[in-house]
């Protein structure tokens, strides 16, 4: 398992309304879809992490700020998520 595959299972199963969703790319295999988007329904912004490869570290930000912030391992990308989409932990 991907450390991506746990960070989505982890926060949906603590936050089952947030929704996980990879990139889509025009060309599979070739155009880089290592970006995974977070979003809570009625919330007008989305949170981002991207890995080319689906493992730490992580390069984490959201369209609500210029933040931005590298997380070295799964705790910490599933904390600063859920903290950058304004949920409890």
């Amino acid at each position: 398992m991907r450390d991506i595959d746990e960070i989505v299972r982890r926060i949906t199963d603590l936050h089952p309304s947030v929704k996980a969703r990879q990139l889509r790319v025009s060309h599979p295999g070739h155009d880089d879809d290592g970006v995974w988007f977070f979003e809570q329904p009625g919330c007008s912004f989305e949170v981002q992490a991207e890995s080319s490869n689906g493992t730490c570290p992580f390069l984490v930000e959201t369209d609500e700020s210029d933040i931005r912030c590298t997380t070295q391992s799964v705790r910490e990308t599933i904390e600063t998520i859920i903290r950058l989409l304004h949920l409890s932990a």
